[in-house]
């Protein structure tokens, strides 16, 4: 088997497969390890690790580590794909095989477990010939998903899994919560006090402390039954009969695994967990996800920090907005934040009644009573997709950033980086404010409440502090460095940081919202080698006409707009655009391009004042055209427009000779993030 660890393009394997491991195989007709029992004794591979795993992360930089290298170490992480951790030596997730019930933990590929001829950049990837060996001419289900931070480690002498233990109600009416040592050689059980739902054990020598939330008792605890048991620690188990099966994706020529869950299949961890965000308090989290997953979640969150319990009869305030900070890559039915090829411009209030009718993806985040989700679609051939989230209560108004992209592509795109918005409209509920009350539980698959949010996982991570930008792009450097690189790096290139849904359709007569008498066709692109750029000609002297979307902007933020524009050596008429936004004054940033020159001017017929505008040559026949510009307060949507050759060179429109042309390549509209998030 020969495998590239980046370009992967997914291809679902018909049949569901299974995994082994490194330490072989459980005897036919076993059991699963229940939650309390999930610890296994790690193999002879696995104790020589520190060898066997040498070259992981040596080029580039795991996701923990990348986060934990900035001061911002990763509380939880999980994936069935790959390490995220070069300091993590156990399994990645176990098996259960249908056929006769036997289990199996898979650990990664070592250099000792690497097949002959598979190169060493798979070292840390998953063992996927344990896969194939275990669960041959059956299928499998992932039971049980290990937590590679696994920072209970040092209690449970060199055993991976959550630590079982006894949560105890006392005659004086407190409660305790006692393990079964206190650490490596340790015979003599710990006992520690829980006060206000939280207990902290001290760990051995210098390691620092754990804060186990306790919050709430799956059953409460009384005089005629005063202990409950448990396991403390970050793993995700599956719910009673929620086990998804795990499928193999095609990935250049070679496989990777992928959970895909369905409706009913979580992994949950609701009581236990180990310190995660409590309070109204710092948060980020990423996934990676299938981003064609057809059976993805209509509604809610699927991944990271969720309440303390999954059944709502026991929230103590009801649902609270903030109760949950859980990544979404949903299809909106349940927010009004979204992007997509709209027919109209709508208030913030008011899901685009094509965008809601459409079955299509976003990412975001469900922070409870309140779905925030953003755009926009990815291009159709990328097969993975990254979301990552975060929060900071730490400044005058709170920070919440939002960024989502293909998984292959090198940056991801900031949807969203502002105070965080009211959740309007939410099951004939309005005006909740986001307001952080995180809990500390943590799932996959199921929304805060335990309702249906089916994903296709590849794997996520949870940190406690709130990354900045720097540490988002090593991250997804990483990601993109195993995801990647795209199977079209140019098509990637012109998604990258761009809110524009379709800015390589200019050509189709659909991506148009008027057409003002011009017309549209496919031009050679800025590389020569496709035809994505659009000839746009104007067929009765007007200008042209905005582009067929609805595009979410936020008032105060500040936006850059690009756009390709092939050069001219004697034209009199010249192209240029706009972007005009839906506050009172409906103001419009307005360009002009000389293409003989690459002067650049405002358009003098929109009142919006742009605070930069320039033009360079790319190449030897392009101009790229940069418009930087802050939405007025208000503002909630923008339009963009496209002119071929109506203007003069002092920025002036006007009716100009029919047919004039002008060749535009991959219209551009990113965020620039306000804060260093």
């Amino acid at each position: 088997m020969t495998f590239r660890a980046a370009g992967l393009v997914c291809l679902l394997l018909s049949a569901a497969v299974g995994l082994t491991a490194c330490n072989g195989d459980s005897s036919p007709g076993s059991s699963p390890a229940s939650v309390a029992n999930a610890s296994t004794t790690p193999s002879s591979a696995v104790q020589s690790s520190a060898n066997a795993l040498a070259e992981v992360g040596a080029s580039t930089p795991l996701p923990c580590d990348a986060a934990g290298s900035a001061g911002t170490p990763c509380s939880a992480a999980h994936s069935v794909t790959r390490l995220l951790t070069q300091h993590y030596t156990g399994p990645l997730f176990r098996l259960v095989r249908a056929s006769d019930g036997a289990s199996q933990d898979i650990y990664p590929y070592t250099s000792q477990t690497l097949p002959q001829g598979v190169k060493h950049a798979m070292i840390g990837t998953t063992n996927v010939n344990s896969v194939k060996t275990f669960c041959n001419n059956t299928t499998c289900a992932v039971s049980y998903i290990y937590d590679q931070i696994d920072l209970v480690s040092s209690i449970k002498g060199g055993a991976f899994g959550n630590v079982p233990a006894t949560l105890t109600l006392n005659s004086d009416g407190t409660q305790s919560l006692t393990l079964p040592t206190s650490g490596p050689g340790s015979q003599t059980p710990m006992t520690v006090p829980v006060l206000n739902g939280f207990a902290t054990i001290t760990l051995p020598g210098t390691q620092g402390q754990l804060k186990v939330q306790l919050l709430q008792p799956p059953v409460a605890l009384t005089a005629q039954a005063p202990s409950e048991q448990l396991t403390v620690g970050n793993d995700l188990p599956a719910v009673s009969g929620g086990s998804a099966q795990l499928s193999l994706v095609s990935a250049d020529g070679s496989q990777i695994p992928a959970l895909s869950t369905l409706a009913g299949q979580a992994y949950r961890n609701r009581f236990g967990t180990v310190n995660q965000s409590i309070g109204d308090s710092d948060i980020a989290e990423y996934m990676v996800a299938g981003a064609q997953y057809d059976q993805s979640s209509p509604c809610c969150g699927t991944y990271g920090n969720m309440e303390s319990s999954a059944n709502p009869s026991t929230y103590a305030h009801g649902e609270v907005e903030g109760e949950m900070f859980a990544l979404a890559f949903s299809d909106g039915a349940a927010a009004v934040f979204g992007y997509c090829d709209g027919d109209s411009n709508q208030s913030p209030t008011t899901k685009d009644p094509v965008c809601n009718g459409l079955d299509v993806n976003w990412p975001g985040v469900d922070a409870e009573a309140g779905v925030y989700l953003y755009g926009p679609q990815q291009a159709s051939n990328e097969k993975f997709v990254t979301v990552l989230s975060k929060y900071s209560p730490n400044t005058a108004s709170n920070i919440f950033a939002v960024k989502g992209g293909s998984a292959s592509q090198g940056v991801l795109t900031a949807l969203y980086d502002a105070a965080p918005p009211q959740a309007y409209i939410f099951s004939n509920n309005a005006g909740h404010v986001f307001n952080g009350q995180w809990q500390g539980g943590l799932s996959l698959g199921e929304g805060g409440d335990g309702s249906a949010a089916p994903v296709q996982f590849y794997e996520g991570a949870i940190i406690t502090k709130a990354t900045t930008s720097a540490t988002d792009n090593s991250i997804q450097s990483s990601i993109a460095s195993f995801y990647g690189p795209p199977k079209d790096p140019h098509l990637a290139a012109c998604y990258a940081g761009n809110l524009v849904n379709s800015p390589l359709s200019l050509m189709e007569p659909e991506a148009w919202s008027q057409s003002s008498g011009g017309t549209a066709q496919a031009a050679a692109d800025i590389y020569g080698t496709s035809q994505r750029a659009a000839l746009l000609t104007n067929t009765n002297g007007s200008a042209f006409a905005n582009i067929h979307e609805v595009i979410r902007v936020q008032g105060g933020q500040t936006y850059s707009f690009s756009d390709y524009v092939e050069a001219t050596t004697n034209a009199t008429a010249f192209p240029g655009g706009s972007i005009q936004t839906d506050d009172s004054g409906g103001t419009e940033f307005a360009w002009v391009l000389n293409t003989n020159t690459g002067s650049i001017v405002r358009g003098t017929w929109g009142a919006g004042q742009p605070t930069a505008l320039s033009a360079v040559k790319v190449g030897t026949n392009w101009w790229k055209v940069t418009m930087t510009f802050t939405a007025p307060a208000g503002s909630n949507n923008a339009s963009i427009f496209i002119d071929p050759p109506t203007s003069n060179a002092a920025g002036a429109r006007s009716q100009q000779a029919s047919y004039l042309t002008a060749t535009h390549y991959c219209p551009s509209l990113a965020m620039v993030p306000g804060s260093n998030m």
